[in-house]
């Protein structure tokens, strides 16, 4: 029982990583939606390094947490995934201008598939409220086959939706870390 309680002490120490990236993603979806045609090209750099610091922050977590949680490779993945997406963008800013809505599609999908499999693991480790990361998975997915259902809905339709997956993206980061703070100071609370 002590093994069990050791490893969700070590989880929940790095809940500020996902606060800061909930807010992240909550200060791109309001730079997205305040100017939408105005800012494509501070958009298309904005993203850049929104994906690569995010990257670093969840394989930062991911390292820190791989010997105490089963689950820590969908960090990893998506971590790296973010990462990589970044540097791209960094390097190429006119194509990911280009393709910005197609890449943030499938950067949607794999972060909504990476949510809904963390829940998975956070339902086995019987951790309260892993359905909000479900139902967040979920509609990342949804909001990525629209934008890859109709691509040319326009720049302005597709920076709405991309504004709305930060924001929900951004609310359920900050929840998530939340919740496992609270799990942490109940944890300190009764010494364990």
């Amino acid at each position: 029982m002590s093994q069990l309680f050791n490893a969700v002490r070590n989880n929940v120490k790095y809940w500020w990583l996902y606060l800061l990236n909930g807010v992240i993603f909550l200060i791109a979806g309001f730079i997205v939606f305040s100017n939408p045609f105005n800012s494509y090209v501070l958009l298309s750099i904005f993203f850049s390094v929104t994906f690569f610091v995010t990257g670093i922050f969840e394989i930062s977590f991911a390292i820190g947490n791989r010997n105490n949680h089963n689950g820590w490779g969908w960090s990893l993945a998506s971590g790296i995934v973010d990462m990589v997406l970044g540097i791209i963008l960094m390097l190429y800013p006119s194509v990911s201008m280009a393709i910005l809505p197609l890449f943030l599609a499938f950067w949607f999908m794999f972060r909504g598939i990476s949510l809904i499999g963390f829940s998975i693991q956070l339902h086995a480790d019987k951790i309260p409220h892993w359905g909000w990361l479900l139902v967040g998975g979920i509609g990342l997915i949804i909001i990525a086959i629209a934008i890859l259902d109709n691509p040319k809905l326009g720049v302005a339709a597709i920076l709405g939706l991309m504004a709305a997956a930060f924001w929900v993206t951004g609310i359920f980061s900050i929840v998530f870390a939340f919740r496992l703070k609270h799990i942490k100071k109940e944890m300190r609370d009764l010494n364990i």
